[in-house]
């Protein structure tokens, strides 16, 4: 979608949908304010923010802005049994110890579910994905200019590594978290990307686009020195090449960035890469206690996953916060640093095993759509799950702005999906 007629789409929206919108474009610019919680919450951008979404997603569903919902059967009810058992165990918190601090902590784990909900009204065809996902490639220009600033001027914040992790400085700029500038650098990757494969004959235009965007995303990843996000870009690569071998011109890019990507690539791994995965490959060999790997937070694990396994086989099934463990509060949070764990505590394995289901469903329905968005679920997905190892990704807002769109488009009737196609 080019840039006029992403503005033309966004004039056409009704308030109920364009407020997200907006609210996308700017999250990078609001989120860069995150320290003034330091100073009062009441002012706040990010906090603000944070309260009145779920308020506005309320608003929007119950309204006749957004359009009606196109049911799914099969993944609608892998969602809901898995969006189900996150509401009961999350509003279950407020009822155990109501307080400022829990309900705060409620609306950061119902937004994500809610947002779902939302999208899956918001998102009807190609046009509105193609246009909620340029949003996403604009809003990303703001920390690709606060990255160059870093890279040029010298960092803004950073966070020290230790020697275990390979050391050196992560750059960080005005965000809280190094993910901010992971999420957009690889969500870009993968949103021009998609582009590219959807460009069919015009795939002129888009390669210097897309050789750009790698080299910014490529630049931020070497700047944060986060190991999960490097095996995210590997795997949208992978599959970027995968999905253009039966393209000539796409074929062509392929084989004259190639030697470019093997001299680069190994320059990048040996210097970047290989540092930070150094301790995993000792963990693997034997050279390492294993409660190191994944920078120790196996031990973090198998601490948590003793105090599960004393719950109640009911806690297990659906949810740790059903038992009367003090850690339960703990185990559902952001502190477990890996997505696989916190639903498994917080939904149980009933939770988790529809969450996989609804995850692994979408895939086989991206089977049905065209080569571009075919592409699109399966990277997306895969980032995800990739993603969810290490880190909680559904926890940040804006990598629910890139991910839930395309699994509401993916979780459209097939009946939809194949109009779509013709």
């Amino acid at each position: 979608m080019s840039f006029a007629t992403w503005k033309i789409w966004l004039k056409t929206l009704p308030l109920a949908m364009k407020w997200l919108v907006l609210l996308i474009l700017f999250r990078p610019l609001i989120d860069v304010f995150y320290f003034l919680k330091e100073i009062s919450p009441v002012i706040s951008p990010l906090y603000i923010v944070g309260v009145l979404s779920p308020v506005f997603i309320l608003l929007s569903l119950l309204s006749k802005g957004l359009p009606i919902k196109f049911k799914s059967i099969v993944s609608d009810f892998n969602f809901w049994v898995w969006g189900g058992l996150s509401l009961f165990n999350i509003v279950l918190i407020l009822f155990i110890d109501f307080s400022l601090d829990t309900f705060g902590d409620v609306l950061k784990y119902i937004t994500p579910i809610l947002l779902f909900i939302y999208f899956r009204r918001f998102i009807n065809s190609k046009r509105q994905l193609n246009g909620v996902l340029t949003t996403f490639l604009i809003s990303a220009i703001v920390p690709a200019i606060i990255l160059t600033y870093e890279l040029i001027f010298g960092p803004i914040s950073t966070q020290e590594l230790s020697a275990n992790r390979g050391g050196g400085l992560r750059y960080q700029g005005g965000y809280a978290d190094v993910m901010n500038y992971a999420i957009y650098a690889t969500g870009s990757l993968l949103i021009q990307a998609y582009f590219f494969i959807q460009a069919g004959r015009k795939k002129k235009r888009r390669v210097f686009r897309l050789l750009f965007v790698f080299i910014y995303a490529t630049a931020t990843l070497i700047a944060i020195k986060q190991t999960a996000s490097w095996g995210v870009l590997l795997a949208i690569v992978f599959l970027f090449f995968i999905f253009n071998l039966g393209s000539r011109k796409g074929f062509l890019v392929l084989l004259v960035s190639m030697p470019l990507l093997v001299f680069l690539g190994t320059r990048v791994y040996n210097k970047t890469v290989e540092p930070l995965i150094e301790r995993e490959i000792q963990v693997i060999e034997g050279d390492a206690d294993v409660d190191r790997s994944f920078n120790g937070r196996m031990s973090r694990w198998k601490k948590y996953f003793q105090v599960w396994e004393e719950m109640p086989i009911y806690s297990n099934l659906f949810g740790v916060i059903t038992s009367d463990q003090e850690e339960a509060r703990t185990m559902v949070g952001g502190g477990m640093h890996s997505d696989y764990v916190r639903m498994l505590f917080l939904t149980g394995i009933i939770g988790l095993l529809f969450y996989l289901l609804f995850l692994v469903y979408l895939i086989r329905k991206s089977f049905r759509m065209t080569s571009p968005e075919r592409f699109l679920t399966i990277a997306a997905i895969t980032c995800l799950l990739m993603y969810s190892v290490s880190t909680c990704p559904l926890t940040y807002s804006f990598f629910t702005y890139l991910i839930f769109p395309i699994m509401a488009y993916a979780s459209l009737p097939k009946y939809i999906l194949k109009k779509e196609n013709d």
